[in-house]
């Protein structure tokens, strides 16, 4: 039997998934983040030893091919331990648009813990975004939970309008709304997770308050899918990409609560009635799993993809229910 690994790293977390040669998952691993510049070199390790010991690799073993998105850290370690017969590594546009069975030309709005805004025409990849927490990453799930924060300390400090975030983001630290500047400060204070990847997590707290009537909450999610639509139809005028090509969107922050996606397709539709604008079915570490089918057989067929949305259903992409 040939193994095969499918890796997904991003901002907050890495997702694994080791299947066979017919595509059935041998095993799975998802551990926190392994990006140098927002998590320290003791939680990296910590992430690593994590990820190779529930795909049970610790032990040594042969793996066909290494694909997708990752740092090279797991990387490194899965190779010291297993003989690994190619790495074919690529980027987040690419397995964002197979998820969404794009195989050519295509515009991708990827929205995790960061926004970047990516296009593919005629042979030629452009992009903008990606500049990460520390500059911009507008629309993204650090960005969306920033202004969350930032509206919950004008609520507390009596210069902005009340919000239920101020007491959503004081109960997710363990405190009540009172005790808001105690749960900000305790960010800082967490051994497991890089004071981003803090922040980013609490971006789920906006679809919440969202779904409860909560307008600022609301008016947050609308200006992330306004940003995401700016900043791609940004790639798409400079570039000259015409309307034929699909859009299609990615990342856990479109998670949650429709309005993001409905702000950013109108955004889209305004400037280009006729493009196609896709929800994809699967999360991007699928995308890995297609571009493999789709590289031996050159089309995904019906039969294939219902034995996904079947053996792979927690990996399935839906926009109007949070990543549990």
């Amino acid at each position: 039997m040939e193994k095969y690994l499918a890796l997904d790293a991003g901002g907050t977390k890495v997702a694994a998934i080791l299947y066979d040669d017919n595509f059935h998952i041998i095993r799975t691993a998802v551990s926190g983040s392994l990006r140098e510049n927002t998590t320290s070199g003791d939680l990296i390790e910590k992430h690593t030893s994590e990820i190779v010991a529930q795909l049970g690799l610790a032990d040594g073993g042969n793996i066909e091919r290494i694909s997708g998105v990752c740092e090279g850290s797991l990387i490194d370690r899965i190779r010291s331990l297993c003989s690994v017969g190619e790495l074919s590594m690529t980027g987040e546009f690419d397995i964002g648009l197979c998820a969404a069975n794009i195989f050519g030309d295509g515009l991708l709005a990827l929205s995790g813990t960061g926004a970047t805004l990516f296009g593919k025409y005629q042979g030629r990849s452009f992009g903008t975004g990606g500049y990460g927490a520390s500059v911009a990453d507008e629309g993204s799930g650090y960005w969306t939970a920033r202004q969350a924060f930032l509206a919950a300390i004008a609520d507390d400090e009596e210069r902005g309008p009340r919000t239920l975030l101020t007491d959503l983001i004081s109960e997710h630290f363990g405190f009540n709304r009172s005790g808001l500047g105690s749960a900000i400060f305790a960010i800082y204070g967490q051994r497991q997770l890089s004071a981003v990847a803090c922040v980013a997590r609490c971006a789920p707290l906006v679809t919440d308050a969202a779904n409860m009537g909560d307008e600022v909450a609301l008016n947050i999610l609308k200006r992330a899918g306004e940003l995401l639509g700016l900043q791609l139809l940004h790639v798409i005028r400079k570039n000259g990409i015409p309307s034929l090509v699909p859009a299609a969107i990615s990342g856990n922050n479109w998670r949650g609560h429709r309005v993001i996606f409905d702000t950013f397709k109108s955004v889209l539709l305004n400037q280009a009635p006729e493009r196609q604008i896709i929800i994809p079915k699967f999360e991007p570490i699928i995308g890995v799993i297609l571009k493999h089918y789709h590289g031996l057989h050159g089309e995904i067929t019906e039969e294939f993809e219902q034995q996904l949305l079947f053996e792979y259903r927690d990996y399935t992409f839906d926009i109007d229910k949070p990543k549990q």
